[in-house]
């Protein structure tokens, strides 16, 4: 089957870091995979056995991409093309109409914009046009139920590359100078708007108030709008010393930290299937997560500790909690490391190569 991803940037986003598995796995099955964009981010996915195409665009609005792309589309003569983010789930979507091809819009979830959003509206009318959509969860499903009744919807939960995380060792990079404190880790984008509602200011709230109470060394991994506020902030709460920024690192380097951690916090106010805390299951991580929908669908009271409600104060004492309960932790690190086992890029794949089939006949 000769298979068409469309994406506008490469880069280590969520969703990018999802193709950049799912591309190759498809590859390794005897597809033809094939991957175009408009431009690479600072650590572009590797994407062995994927003939990639970089399409020509001088800005996000260049006109003349929708006909790069329609050329493209003629040329290779997909089975089926899976547009991923908002800007190709437009313009892969009409291309896929004009060339007569069975198009997939992966669309997690848009629940927590407010309805008034121009977005909102935009993806919704996209969705309907598409052959069908892909959630990565239950949560997600459920809202382009409500939004698209009688829409053909599939869910594909996210996957991971569970052989590499499984080789890479416990590691500190030379940032983090290692004195035996106990390391709090946060991951994802600095942002605490809808574009992330992450909450990494509430983290470093908490963190002062854990610090008073157990040495402990806070590590960020990421980047993000906040970056500068938070590095105010660190100063303000006296935690210049206690506070690292790693800033956007390789994912291997995020897995050596999380194995290294001592407890893996997030503060998110939603999520669909959250590749972070997903990748700190399988490292074995303790979890001190907000009790959200699209934390529960993944993880349960043996798997994690939960922070209801989110707030700097909850989050201290459960996190002081996880730290002073090794055994238990332990406990709720090994069910959660055992539970996403079949988590794999090659369930992924098989899940999309099945919705594939339907749409096509092949």
């Amino acid at each position: 089957m000769v298979i068409l991803n469309l994406i506008h940037r490469l880069s280590g986003g969520g969703a990018e870091r999802q193709l950049s598995y799912l591309a190759p796995e498809l590859a390794q099955r005897g597809h033809d995979v094939h991957v175009a964009f408009t431009g690479l981010g600072p650590q572009p996915p590797r994407l062995p056995g994927v003939e990639v195409h970089q399409l020509i665009a001088r800005s996000n609005y260049d006109p003349f991409l929708l006909w790069r792309l329609v050329r493209l589309v003629r040329s290779i003569r997909p089975d089926i093309i899976q547009t991923w983010i908002l800007q190709m789930d437009i313009l892969g979507g009409i291309a896929a109409r004009l060339n007569g091809r069975p198009s997939i819009i992966r669309l997690p979830s848009i629940a927590a914009y407010p309805p008034h959003l121009w977005k909102r509206r935009l993806r919704v009318r996209i969705a309907a046009g598409a052959s069908a959509i892909v959630s990565n969860s239950q949560g997600g499903d459920a809202f382009w139920e409500r939004e698209l009744p009688g829409s053909c919807r599939f869910i594909v939960r996210n996957g991971l590359p569970l052989y590499e995380i499984r080789s890479v060792p416990r590691l500190l990079p030379e940032t983090i100078n290692d004195t035996g404190a106990a390391i709090v880790l946060f991951v994802g984008r600095l942002a605490s708007d809808q574009t992330g509602a992450k909450n990494p200011r509430m983290f470093l709230e908490a963190l002062a108030a854990i610090r008073r109470q157990k040495n402990v060394v806070g590590v960020l991994c990421g980047d993000g709008p906040m970056m500068g506020e938070l590095a105010a902030l660190r100063h303000d709460l006296n935690l210049d010393g206690s506070v690292v920024f790693l800033g956007h690192v390789p994912r291997s380097t995020v897995w050596q930290v999380m194995k290294a951690a001592a407890v893996y916090v997030s503060l998110s106010a939603f999520e669909g299937c959250p590749n972070a805390v997903l990748e700190a299951m399988a490292c074995g991580c303790p979890l001190a997560i907000s009790d959200i929908p699209g934390h529960r669908e993944i993880a349960d009271d043996t798997c994690a500790a939960f922070i209801r409600p989110i707030s700097s104060d909850q989050t201290a004492d459960v996190v002081l909690k996880v730290l002073s309960d090794s055994s238990l932790s332990g406990r709720r690190a090994e069910a959660a490391r055992l539970k996403i086992e079949g988590w794999g890029t090659s369930a992924m794949a098989k899940g999309y190569e099945e919705i594939y089939e339907k749409l096509t006949g092949n």
